[in-house]
């Protein structure tokens, strides 16, 4: 199978699969095709696996939500269910990295997400860069939702079948937050600002993160340098009409006015 292919790098140079290489962040389809409703997978997770140990994404057909951790690759059925992806399953839209942790700091009192997640924020020195963020420990609760399958065509918009959506809510739990922290110049392409999603130390609970507190908690934080988005070739993609986003100072510039 076949995809577009878009490298950006620091130093102006094609990365190669032959060696993997940490903290390169790759990115699977386009957020707001998917949000639109491309759900359909069309990559395969023993693929996603040459991009990355660490991640986020999709299930094929919006099927829960996916996570991955430590090389496996776990879906979060709307029932509450989660279990490993088998390696054929496609993804829609899926985020991952080779992770290795940059900086690393503990937070022993018991902090929510706010608190936290602010916390994390004011040690991202560059605010335009690129992060993966781990964090790993003991919660009170976490809050996490996933979506049953799309089984009706055309798909529905994301945001008009809210009310199918499925929450969980995790009481004194071990586990881990798997996410990013990405800069509003990807707004379109991906989830601006951070989007964690969860799995527990038995890998019997996760989903899309909307709230937590938690304690004894290990946060290890790694600096994305570099960008690779990869686009479906799918004939829904290639039809999908994409919302034309205006920049009038940009456009006055290539008009010469």
């Amino acid at each position: 199978m076949f995809h577009n292919q878009v490298i950006i790098t620091e130093k102006d140079k094609l990365i190669t699969d032959a060696h993997p290489k940490t903290n390169i962040l790759y990115n699977y389809g386009i957020i707001d095709a998917f949000i639109g409703g491309l759900y359909k997978g069309s990559l395969p997770i023993k693929d996603l696996k040459l991009k990355g140990d660490f991640g986020i994404g999709a299930p094929d057909m919006l099927d829960g939500e996916l996570t991955m951790l430590n090389g496996k690759a776990y879906q979060t059925k709307s029932t509450g269910e989660t279990t490993v992806l088998d390696n054929d399953h496609k993804t829609s839209f899926s985020t991952v990295t080779f992770f290795k942790a940059d900086t690393t700091f503990t937070v022993n009192g018991t902090m929510e997400q706010k608190a936290l997640l602010e916390t994390i924020e004011s040690k991202l020195i560059n605010k335009n860069a690129m992060y993966a963020i781990r964090i790993t420990g003991d919660f009170n609760n976490v809050k996490t939702r996933a979506f049953p399958p799309v089984k009706e065509e055309p798909f529905p918009v994301l945001s008009t079948i809210l009310d199918r959506q499925q929450f969980f809510d995790i009481q004194n739990t071990a586990g881990t937050l798997v996410g990013y922290h990405l800069p509003e110049y990807l707004n379109g392409i991906q989830v601006s600002g951070f989007h964690l999603h969860y799995l527990s130390s038995d890998t019997k609970q996760g989903g899309h993160v909307l709230g937590f507190k938690g304690q004894n908690l290990k946060i290890e934080i790694a600096v994305l340098k570099n960008f690779e988005l990869e686009a479906p070739t799918s004939t829904d993609f290639q039809h999908f009409q994409f919302r034309k986003k205006h920049n009038e100072a940009l456009e006055r510039v290539e008009q010469g006015q």
